[in-house]
Formats: C-alpha cells, sequence, structure tokens
C-alpha cells in the first residue's frame, strides 16, 4: 500500500474577528454596576425608576430599571404596575398613534423604546396598542398533529428551510423555527436527516482515526465536499461531506487496506450492502 504523505500545517487565510477584542479591565455598559446596584436599592423603594434614572447614566432606562429591580428583589408600592395607575386619555392615544406611524417594524426593541419615551411599561404600550387597533395578539401555534410528528422523521432536519418547504408539499404550515424546536422536543438528531457522512462518522466506520480519512480526501482519494454551512476558520471551518456510495466505492477499491478487525461491523456491512 502505497500512501501520500499528507501536510494539515497549512496556513490560515485571515478573515475578521467574530467578537470585539478583550480589553482588559473595560467593562460594557449593558452590565450593571455595583454602585447602580446600590442605588436602585436606596431609591427604588420611595422613588421608583425616576428617582433612580435622576442618579444613573444617561443609557439606562425605565424599562431598565424595572427589570433590574425585580432581579433584586426591590419593590415599590408607588411604581408597583397596577392597571389603574397608567390613564389612557385622548391626548396619550393620539400620541402612541402618531409614533407608532414612524417606527420601522424591523428593528428589534422598538416597542420598547416607545415604551421609555412614553414613560409607561413596556406591558402597558402592547395592551393600549392591541385596543386601539394597531398590533394583534399573537395566535398560539396550533397543536402538533401525529402525521406531522411522523412527516419530522422523514424531513431533512439539517435543512430547516426544505423541511418547512417538505411540510408544505404535505399540506402543513410549519415554519423553520417551528420545525428545529419540534425536533429539540421530539429529542430527534438534526443530524441523522443527513444522508452523507462527516470525516468522523466514515473513520467511526472504518475503525480508523478521522485525519486518515481527510488525508485522502485532500490528496483527491476520497471525494467528499465541503458543507455549505458558513462556518469561519475561527470555528474549525466547514465538516467534510461524503456520499455513502463514494466511501462504499473507495471500500472496495482499497480492501486490502481496511482491518476488519477494528470496523464498526453493523454500519460497515450496512454500507457496504448499500443500505446506508
Amino acid at each position: 500500500m502505497n500512501l501520500k504523505p499528507v501536510t494539515f500545517s497549512k496556513p490560515r487565510g485571515h478573515e475578521p474577528r467574530i467578537s470585539a477584542p478583550y480589553v482588559p479591565g473595560k467593562r460594557d455598559k449593558r452590565f450593571w454596576t455595583d454602585d447602580e446596584d446600590a442605588i436602585i436599592r436606596e431609591y427604588f423603594p420611595a422613588g421608583g425608576a425616576a428617582g433612580c434614572l435622576a442618579r444613573l447614566e444617561a443609557h439606562r432606562t425605565p424599562t431598565g430599571v424595572y427589570q433590574r429591580a425585580k432581579n433584586l428583589g426591590v419593590t415599590s408600592s408607588a411604581s408597583s404596575p397596577h392597571k389603574g395607575r397608567y390613564q389612557a386619555t385622548q391626548e396619550m392615544d393620539e400620541r402612541i398613534r402618531k409614533e407608532w406611524e414612524q417606527l420601522d417594524g424591523k428593528k428589534k426593541g422598538e416597542v420598547r423604546d416607545l415604551a421609555d419615551r412614553l414613560s409607561v411599561p413596556r406591558w402597558w404600550l402592547s395592551d393600549r396598542l392591541q385596543a386601539l387597533g394597531l398590533t394583534i395578539r399573537h395566535k398560539k401555534e396550533p397543536p402538533w398533529t401525529a402525521a406531522e410528528d411522523e412527516l419530522m422523521k422523514k424531513a431533512p432536519l439539517h435543512q430547516p428551510d426544505k423541511a418547512a418547504k417538505m411540510f408544505r408539499e404535505h399540506g402543513f404550515t410549519r415554519s423553520p423555527t417551528a420545525i428545529v424546536v419540534r425536533a429539540k422536543r421530539l429529542d430527534l438528531s438534526r443530524r441523522a436527516a443527513r444522508k452523507e457522512l462527516s470525516a468522523t462518522q466514515a473513520a467511526k466506520i472504518l475503525g480508523i482515526d478521522s485525519k486518515s480519512v481527510t488525508g485522502r480526501i485532500l490528496s483527491g482519494e476520497l471525494p467528499a465536499v465541503k458543507r455549505d454551512d458558513q462556518r469561519r476558520i475561527q470555528q474549525g471551518g466547514s465538516s467534510w461531506d461524503i456520499k455513502p456510495a463514494d466511501l462504499r466505492q473507495w471500500i472496495l477499491d482499497n480492501i486490502d487496506a481496511i482491518d476488519l478487525r477494528k470496523v464498526d461491523k453493523v454500519p460497515f456491512i450496512l454500507l457496504v450492502a448499500g443500505e446506508l
């Protein structure tokens, strides 16, 4: 058996960082400091969010103060969100309509920012938007049927968009996100639906090291393609996809190079028989 030397020490191309570089001692302003927590504990019980905001940095919002006070277990009778505290006046309704027309609708956190500008809680603004007919209440997802759960076992879960298309072809309307969540609840592996084998899976079947499989791929001896998952170099790069038919043909052409004592017997026999 002639083995070709393969090197894995190849230079990596430069790509921008996925996250911001770490700076020792620098703290992101979204995290609450001990001094800010002390302000909330001292002034929130008597003065509510307004009493705290007068002493906090400008980037703090009423919604953020309410949430932080809740996390700290600090309450205030003056700022408790009772239904009768916030009145829906005609002037307030007109301002809500005017502000709502100017929102983009795609930017995350717009409703929260609008609630801060109006000095009302987020929950109150959401209820008022529904009362004014500007929004509709989110409908709960319909229960999953037995037929859909059975279709989940056949759907390409590793490609949620294709799985959603498959559901539509069978008369069901499920979003890609709903399919992914359902797969987790049913404890279905999203990798199990993939017909192709990774280098690690192929190596386990053959009873060899995964680098041996990768070496044969790089040398062109074993056909394989990179997955289109857009993984960056910092994440280890995309995995290899090996078609079972190509691996079966490689086994038949290199049967002398395989130690049958080390193979994973059941998957190996299924692969050679063409049932994998």
